[in-house]
């Protein structure tokens, strides 16, 4: 029983990437997902991470841009499904 589950701590290295960091629940569901199933280690990697003004309950591996709390479009990201494919980030207007 014991070689069982010392091969499952030993499982796979798992690594997930995603566009942009907001609160981090999503991305701590997803890494706690991979560690239940027996991942040895879990890794994330996201293009942009936004300064919430708060603590989130994961903190990337690896992040590409730190942004201010604003709506950001571009590279991937979009305003109400256009703007996606701008080779750019900008962010909307504050009103």
């Amino acid at each position: 029983m014991d070689g069982g589950a010392a091969r499952e701590r030993e499982g796979p290295h798992r690594a997930r990437a995603g566009c942009i960091l907001d609160g981090g629940e999503t991305l701590a569901a997803i890494r706690d997902r991979v560690s239940s199933l027996g991942a040895a280690a879990f890794h994330s990697a996201v293009l942009t991470d936004k300064d919430i003004g708060r603590d989130k309950p994961i903190v990337p591996d690896f992040v590409g841009l730190k942004l201010p709390n604003r709506y950001v479009f571009g590279c991937g990201m979009d305003v109400s499904g256009a703007w996606r494919n701008l080779p750019e980030i900008y962010a909307v207007k504050d009103s």
